[in-house]
This record gives structure tokens, sequence and C-alpha cells, in this order.
């Protein structure tokens, strides 16, 4: 009896201030506090909005940068544009072109209400090549430093730089079915018994209401010394998507070119010229890759910037090999 009394008074205590932190962690000003707090103004100013656009080209796209993590506030003062799926708030980038893969985590942050995201993937001509919806994007608990959130993680592919199928737009919004939905988040006090190895006394895990409003978080990984990803969408090029029609693997989530695809690839007609910096990029992917041992990926790279039109892909491999050789 003892030792439970004791249990309890620092899972209060220990309650007390995680509750704290959860809240300078979750909502870091007070802007933030009162977009998140704003169910009924936000749905009321939805509704009266106007829209800023008739079509996905004509969205204002903010540059995103790799290897940075930002916020993003989506409020009254965000644009508004009519989806498939209902009118909402919205927020549009421009993804890195000239890369490696990227890789992408988008959170929703949770508080009194959450901004609950879906994410609209587009290739340069603004045709959509997929959505990122809830069977990526899912609750997570608090943990650490990161509050309770809504994430998923997805990447973008670069293997073909300059393919004009290339996913090169990102527009963050939310659905009108998501806005009468809740999502269950775990109570702080189950969350601090199971990190105690404590017994949880039943208190009921929050529902907490989707908004129009919210603020999420984004990041962007530049993969290139990495040789895997999540949620993978591999473009083609469009004689190829016209001879055969690519397959979709719907884990994880990757376009996958069928190999008669592969065939009209290798007989296409020559590439033109390549453009210097696309060639620069390819030269130095193809160093590092050798650098970093990794002698077939550093062929694969070979073997995409000949087939764009590099004229240089080869030697530079050549004389990266013979250069690790001498090391």
């Amino acid at each position: 009896m003892k030792y439970t009394k004791v249990a309890l008074t620092v899972l209060c205590s220990t309650l007390m201030t995680a509750c704290a932190s959860l809240e300078e962690t979750v909502a870091p000003t007070q802007e933030y506090k009162s977009i998140l707090d704003s169910r009924a103004s936000a749905l009321q100013q939805l509704g009266a909005a106007t829209v800023c656009c008739s079509s996905l080209s004509g969205l204002k796209y903010q540059p995103l940068i790799a290897d940075q993590k930002r916020i993003v506030a989506i409020d009254g003062n965000s644009p508004v544009f009519t989806f498939p799926e209902g009118k909402s708030y919205f927020a549009a980038f421009k993804l890195p072109s000239n890369s490696g893969d990227l890789k992408i985590t988008i959170a929703g942050l949770i508080d009194k209400t959450l901004f609950n995201p879906t994410v609209l993937l587009l290739d340069s001509q603004f045709k959509s090549t997929r959505t990122i919806s809830s069977n990526i994007i899912t609750y997570k608990p608090a943990r650490m430093l990161d509050g309770d959130r809504v994430e998923g993680v997805f990447t973008i592919d670069r293997s073909y730089v300059g393919n004009p199928n290339n996913e090169t737009y990102m527009v963050v919004y939310t659905t009108q079915a998501a806005l009468s939905q809740t999502t269950q988040a775990m109570s702080p006090s189950k969350m601090m018994a199971k990190s105690l190895s404590v017994q949880d006394y039943g208190a009921k895990d929050p529902l907490i209401p989707h908004s129009a409003w919210g603020v999420l978080t984004l990041e962007v990984e530049d993969m290139s010394a990495s040789k895997s990803g999540d949620n993978f969408y591999k473009p083609v090029y469009q004689e190829a998507i016209d001879a055969n029609a690519p397959i979709v693997d719907p884990t994880p989530n990757k376009l996958v070119v069928p190999a008669a695809t592969a065939t009209t690839l290798t007989a296409a007609k020559t590439a033109p010229a390549m453009l210097s910096e696309t060639e620069s990029f390819y030269n130095t992917q193809i160093e590092k890759a050798v650098k970093a041992g990794d002698i077939d990926k550093a062929m694969q790279l070979v073997n995409e910037a000949e087939r764009a039109g590099s004229t240089k892909a080869k030697s530079v491999f050549i004389d990266a090999v013979k250069r690790s050789q001498k090391n």
C-alpha cells in the first residue's frame, strides 16, 4: 500500500510536469494556440471564404528546401481551394528538383483540435500522381520532444532528373469528410502510467475534433546517401507509359515499371543533350556512390544518366573507381 501511494504521488507530479511541457511542445506560441482552439470560427470562416483559383496550376507554390524542418500554420489568412473532396484552406509547395530522392515527414499537431492533413502530389504539368491520406498519415502519441500528432512519411523519387512525370508540387489540405471526424489520442495519464510501468486507473482517451485550421510540421530530407525510402512513387517517361501502363504496388505505395516498359525505355530514341547542371548533379551522385562503396548504385546512376542524354557519366564512373582503388 505504501509503495502504491508513492507511485501515485510520482505519477501525479510527473503528469503536471508533462502537461506543461506538452503544451510548450504542441502550441509553442499564443498565435498557434489560438489557431488550435478556434474550431467553430474556422468552420464558419471556411464556409464564407472565397476560393483563390480555378485550377491547381493557379495556386501559389512556396519553394521547399531539402534538409530543413518548418512549421506551417493553416488559418484564416491561408488561401482556399475547392478540391474534389470539398473546400479547404491549404498550403502549396514546390519540391526540390536537383537532389537525391526526398524523404518527407508531415505531421498535424494535436491540441484541442487537429488539422488532419491530406497531401496531394502533382507532376510538372500539375497532374495528380497520388494522394497521401489516412492510410499513411496516422496517430502518433507524444514521445520525447514531440507532442501528440498525426504523422506520415513518404518518398519522392528523383531517379530521372528532368523527367516531366517527376513529382514536382505538393498541396496540403483537409477534406470535408475529415472535418466531421475525430482522432482518438492517448490520455496523458495513460501515457505516463505506461512510461512508469504503473497501473492505469482508467482515464478516458480524449477524442480530438478535426478543424479547418491547424498547425503542421514539414521535414524534407535529401536521401542521396541513403538506399531506401517509404511509400515510394516511381515515375517513368511518357513513351513508357504509352507503351505499357505501369503497375501500382500498394506496398509500399510504389509505381513499378513492368518488364515490357523497361525494354521500351532501353530502346527509346537517343535523349537530347543533357543540361550542364543536370550532368553535374549525376556526376556528383556517381562519385558519392563509388566513394561509399556502392558500385551497384553508381552503375545504375550511369545508366540513368546516359538514357537522359549524358556523355560523361561513364568516364566519371571509371575515374572514380580508379581513384578509389588507389586509396
